[in-house]
């Protein structure tokens, strides 16, 4: 299903004003999604996996940044909430380790690629890559 702008808006704005009435409080993304009238239902499977889930995730992406939204909503295994600055702190320091992971790990696998016919000190040749048929 495609949203017009307007309708994005609306739904973001609608996340906006309940998040900002539970104050403090940690919401479910499914909680969120069944209390926000201009979320979808879901029906079938997993609500991770469901649609909902992911236009939620795409509304707290684009709200976190914009600046109409004052506000910074933060996730983590506990739900959803507006920030205090100590989750603010948490959450960005949790971000950060996971970014330095996931970059020491493309790194390590660029470092990988890049030895591909590559001779080592016995001689051998790496190859790094299957052949893709076309030689």
């Amino acid at each position: 299903m495609k949203y017009s702008h307007e309708e994005n808006t609306a739904r973001q704005e609608a996340l906006y004003r309940f998040l900002l009435g539970r104050g403090d409080k940690w919401t479910s993304m499914e909680q969120a999604t069944d209390s926000v009238k201009e979320y979808p239902a879901y029906f079938r499977g997993t609500y991770h996996n469901s649609y909902a889930r992911r236009l939620l995730t795409r509304d707290i992406e684009q709200m976190n940044g914009s600046e109409k939204f004052e506000k910074i909503i933060v996730s983590g295994s506990r739900g959803i909430k507006l920030a205090t600055e100590t989750d603010f702190e948490k959450f960005l320091e949790a971000e950060l380790r996971e970014v330095f992971r996931k970059l020491k790990r493309l790194r390590r696998l660029a470092r990988k690629g890049s030895r591909d016919q590559q001779i080592n000190l016995e001689g051998r040749i790496a190859e790094t890559f299957l052949g893709d048929g076309n030689g």
